[in-house]
């Protein structure tokens, strides 16, 4: 004890020091709870705290900074330099929610066979909710029927299509083949009218030659004295006959050329009765095409209905029962196994993946960033800390009591061994700046004097028990990050001095 007197004295009569002090202990305005420094615990009421997380009262890496070696722990008036970590916090309160939150409507009423209650927990694919879907199931098998007869209909139309189309194929490669024997025959025709005319030119051609001859012969005759009457008689006659060899040479002709005539035009008839013929026929496939193609199409749109009907009818289907798309619990639910439901029953379900919603003010949020760390405590678990990152901030503000608020989402990067509930309390630190193994020194400790800032650091004698002994000197210092218990020493100090602090 005569050590502390003789510091109270030197402590006291330092002469022609202007000392500030930065901030006494019974300035601070944050307070200890549950085990870390709150600067505001009010809900939905934020704050800028600032906490040392290597030294006492403050947490590192989970336990509770009393736990840190100090100098002279039990006498406030010294303190023993040391390194730790320093950081500045902004504190909000908050409760834990989840990242899903999934609420089903169903449209459908009747008696619930199935339905997990209200806190009750299933896993990823269980079923949540079903409901007596045995109508519906009939209902399904009916149009399925239907559906499986449209398929049925348009394989039909589509056999029904491609035979008239064959039909016109083949429609055309008959016009093709009796237009072509019609051509023949029309040009078989004209030949032989050219050959019979031809020949028919010939005899008359030949009979009036035999006639010119006869004439000559009795031009000739006539002219000799020796010829008889017998003779002249006999040429006479074969001109006669000539002539009417002639005559019936042009008789023939003409006769020949009407025939082939009359035939070439009833060539030309049939070639023409052969071409209305084809086009017929294949006006007649061609329609049959078109009349096949417009059922076909008829078809297709009925079984496109009857599929629709059938995709609606299995939809349906689907609303009678409720899978679970994750892990999680029921939060609400209107439905009772065993009852009945009317249309417009709904089920809330959560997933287990766990995060912490928080509203941060507009005063703190600008000091807020994505990926921030954090550190949680839970009340239910006041000693344990978790820690986490700046998930989300939502850009929309919302006013209360004249002060804006931006909802902030915190994820876990632990969650420790403990159960965490949804709708839990928290509280959220969220670490705006940290100085990491840096020298530090109480707040109190520090007094300035014409803008410096110093310490009174003890400076050993010969020994403790010589109280003269026992100096002080007065030690200039450069600070750094500070909260409302220590603040950091840049320069002028060493770890393991030992300095003078006030109460």
């Amino acid at each position: 004890m005569a050590t502390n007197n003789i510091l109270k004295k030197m402590h006291a009569g330092i002469s022609g020091r202007i000392r500030t002090q930065l901030n006494m202990a019974g300035r601070v305005a944050g307070k200890r709870k549950r085990g870390l420094i709150v600067a505001s615990a009010v809900v939905m009421v934020t704050g800028t705290m600032l906490t040392l997380t290597s030294c006492v009262g403050g947490v590192m890496g989970g336990k509770a900074f009393n736990d840190m070696p100090v100098a002279n722990q039990e006498d406030s008036q010294t303190f023993q330099v040391t390194k730790g970590n320093i950081s500045r916090e902004i504190s909000v309160t908050g409760s834990v929610d989840s990242k899903n939150y999934t609420t089903f409507n169903l449209r459908v009423s009747g008696e619930v066979l199935k339905a997990i209650e209200a806190g009750g927990a299933f896993k990823e694919g269980e079923l949540l909710v079903q409901i007596d879907d045995s109508e519906k199931q009939d209902s399904l098998f009916e149009i399925e029927k239907n559906l499986e007869i449209s398929k049925s209909s348009l394989r039909l139309a589509r056999l029904s299509y491609q035979s008239a189309l064959d039909s016109n194929h083949i429609a055309i490669q008959q016009a093709q083949i009796n237009e072509q024997k019609a051509a023949e025959s029309t040009e078989n025709t004209l030949k032989s009218l050219q050959i019979s005319m031809e020949s028919a030119d010939a005899s008359v051609e030949s009979a009036e030659r035999a006639l010119e001859e006869a004439k000559q012969l009795l031009e000739m005759v006539e002219d000799e004295s020796t010829t008889t009457e017998m003779q002249l008689a006999q040429y006479e006659s074969s001109v006669e006959s000539a002539e009417e060899k002639v005559e019936s040479s042009e008789l023939s002709e003409k006769s020949t050329q009407l025939q082939q005539e009359s035939s070439y035009e009833n060539s030309l008839i049939n070639q023409s009765s052969t071409y209305w013929s084809n086009l017929s026929s294949l006006q007649s496939a061609e329609k049959a095409i078109t009349q096949a193609a417009e059922n076909l199409k008829q078809t297709q749109i009925k079984l496109e209905l009857a599929e629709k009907e059938y995709e609606n009818a299995k939809e349906d289907l689907g609303e009678y029962k409720i899978y679970a798309p994750y892990d999680g619990m029921v939060v609400s639910t209107d439905f009772t196994a065993g009852g009945e439901i009317n249309e417009g029953g709904s089920v809330s379900i959560i997933s287990n993946d766990f995060i912490i919603k928080a509203m941060v003010s507009e005063s703190d949020i600008v000091k807020i960033s994505i990926g921030q760390e954090s550190n949680v405590t839970l009340d239910a678990y006041p000693d344990i800390v978790l820690t986490g990152n700046v998930k989300k901030i939502l850009p929309i503000g919302s006013e209360e009591g004249n002060i804006v608020y931006y909802e902030t989402t915190i994820s876990f990067k632990n969650e420790a061994d403990v159960e965490i509930l949804y709708g839990m309390s928290a509280n959220i630190y969220i670490i705006d700046v940290m100085a990491e193994n840096v020298l530090y020194v109480p707040f109190q400790a520090v007094y300035e004097e014409e803008g410096k800032s110093y310490v009174d650091v003890i400076i050993p004698g010969k020994g403790e028990e010589d109280e003269e002994a026992l100096n002080v000197r007065k030690t200039g210092i450069t600070t750094g990050t500070s909260n409302y218990y220590y603040i950091e020493v840049i320069s002028g100090l060493d770890e393991g001095d030992t300095i003078i602090t006030s109460r």
